[in-house]
């Protein structure tokens, strides 16, 4: 599908966006709008066949930086940690607005969003679907103006008769970037830090391999519609905080240690249902993926290549 298209990617200098460029750098024409404010970061990319342009879709002028003629776009950019209200509308909601309406002539566009939008349920067994309730406190400032941008993907769509998929990202780990969430875990393990958890057998990660949801893409923007489609980027179960962080203390030999009369992280099962029949199952399981994200963390640090 998007061998040989021109295709627009943000997010690409972070963890997921990362492992999504280096699998479609050679298989199509692949533009890269970021800041590239890390060392090396522009020509890493380069090397890969990517077009970089440096920019900020949020705050620049697109129509000075950026050609028009974008077959597909893949936005996976977000301020994680916005440090006000505003920057978070602005980077996360605003500039997906402007982005869309830049690339209006594309056949798709894809938005990575986050199961973070959910309203939390009392019931740690719940599965959240793609129409339950949305409206979190989680990291308050990140997810409402995730939310927002949902909407704005929403409104965009009509709008431009822009066919659009919102992506709700779960946990999603891999080889760029720290390991997401498992990667936290692994260096608190290591370092004999205990884990901030209460009952970890009843608190559910919603895992997803990065190599699965380079996988999700394709079949994701296909399904890309006016009014936009959301799904649930996650794994096809979801896995408990007890056992991934039992199978990284074997991987790094240690034992792992408990502590807090609260749970420090949230609970999350989200359905996968849909995405499934849209995707097909996962490739990676989980037990092999957090294995090979532990393999190529170790990699690095012993000095070996690993991406950027």
């Amino acid at each position: 599908m998007l061998e040989g298209r021109k295709v627009l990617i943000t997010g690409h200098t972070g963890r997921l966006g990362g492992s999504v460029a280096a699998a479609f750098a050679g298989k199509c024409d692949l533009w890269g709008l970021a800041r590239y404010s890390g060392r090396g970061q522009k020509e890493y990319w380069q090397a890969l066949g990517l077009h970089t342009i440096v920019g900020d879709f949020a705050r620049d002028d697109l129509s000075r930086i950026l050609p028009t003629d974008f077959d597909y776009v893949l936005n996976i950019a977000a301020n994680t940690a916005p440090a006000t209200a505003l920057d978070g509308l602005r980077d996360n909601a605003e500039g997906v607005g402007l982005l869309m309406a830049h690339c209006r002539g594309a056949r798709a566009f894809l938005h990575v969003s986050t199961i973070g939008v959910y309203t939390p349920c009392r019931d740690p067994d719940h599965r959240h679907r793609e129409t339950d309730a949305v409206g979190s406190n989680y990291n308050p400032l990140y997810a409402g103006s995730k939310l927002a941008g949902e909407g704005a993907v929403l409104a965009f769509a009509r709008v431009l008769n822009l066919p659009a998929v919102i992506c709700r990202l779960g946990a999603q780990y891999g080889r760029y970037g720290d390991g997401g969430l498992p990667g936290i875990i692994l260096s608190m393990l290591e370092a004999g830090q205990p884990i901030p958890l209460r009952d970890p057998e009843r608190m559910y990660v919603a895992l997803v391999s990065n190599d699965d949801v380079v996988a999700f893409v394709e079949p994701s923007l296909q399904a890309a519609a006016v009014p936009a489609k959301i799904l649930n980027w996650v794994g096809d179960e979801p896995v408990s905080f007890r056992d991934i962080i039992d199978h990284l203390a074997g991987l790094a030999g240690v034992q792992a240690k408990y502590a807090g009369e609260t749970n420090a992280w949230g609970s999350f099962c989200v359905d996968a249902t849909e995405r499934r029949r849209i995707t097909g199952p996962c490739r990676v399981s989980w037990r092999e993926g957090l294995t090979r994200m532990y393999e190529d963390l170790k990699a690095r640090e012993r000095g070996a290549a690993t991406p950027r």
